[in-house]
């Protein structure tokens, strides 16, 4: 990828692309945020202000969201136990809301496909989520579920490069022809720690223009309409 040319030119046999998902696939971080205070205030029966949602549910993990409204420390299982009661409520939303996948990605996913350019899928998002989204989304258009890596059993989570290396393994391509998109700091950092130097970085609803900051990201758009100004 020494040359440079434009991202859509340079898509072709010779790399193999990692797509992270929530906030990069498809912009749904606000339902996940109405779903944690939702849940919250079950747990809780106190009501979540706007400003508590901006200051303890955005970009907290659901570990530091979990103690702070409950007040105590939670051990791994409860935060697991707790986190799927809020993915069930989040799930509930995601099948009434209309949440399409983010504009462009599917003629780009089909223009992979067309160009036989190997890909995947590195979320940190459950088991039941991505059997949501492979039907939701059709995903088995461009997907062989077997190469999807996902959150679960005891692989460590991103900012740990794990579930990176095991796209790449799945993907079998040398490191230095993995092109990744991502919009989360922490998987920007994951995938810098596989030691990916070309991610693509969206912006989507997070509005996260910092992420040009981190190694090895090359570029930010907002979504994959614009991947065709890029130059690699």
């Amino acid at each position: 990828m020494d040359n440079k040319q434009s991202l859509m030119d340079k898509m072709n046999r010779d790399i193999a692309v990692i797509f992270d998902f929530n906030g990069t696939c498809i912009f749904d971080g606000p339902l996940h945020i109405k779903a944690w205070r939702l849940y919250v205030e079950e747990l809780t029966l106190h009501k979540v202000s706007d400003a508590e949602a901006s200051e303890w549910i955005e970009g907290k993990t659901a570990k530091e969201i979990l103690e702070h409204f409950l007040g105590y420390e939670l051990n791994d299982n409860m935060v697991f136990q707790l986190s799927e009661e809020k993915e069930r409520i989040y799930r509930s939303m995601l099948i009434r809301e209309d949440v399409q996948l983010a504009p462009g990605l599917e003629d780009f996913l089909n223009y992979l496909l067309l160009a036989r350019v190997k890909r995947s899928i590195a979320t940190t998002a459950n088991l039941e989520n991505m059997n949501l989204y492979f039907e939701r989304y059709n995903l088995e258009r461009w997907f062989k579920w077997e190469e999807v890596i996902i959150g679960a059993g005891n692989i460590p989570l991103k900012p740990h490069p794990d579930l990176y290396l095991a796209a790449i393994s799945k993907l079998d391509m040398p490191t230095d022809k993995i092109l990744v998109f991502e919009d989360s700091t922490v998987g920007v950092k994951a995938a810098a720690a596989a030691g990916i130097n070309h991610i693509i970085g969206i912006t989507g609803d997070s509005h996260n223009r910092s992420l040009m900051n981190h190694p090895g990201v090359m570029a930010v758009v907002s979504n994959f309409t614009e991947l065709s100004s890029i130059e690699i």
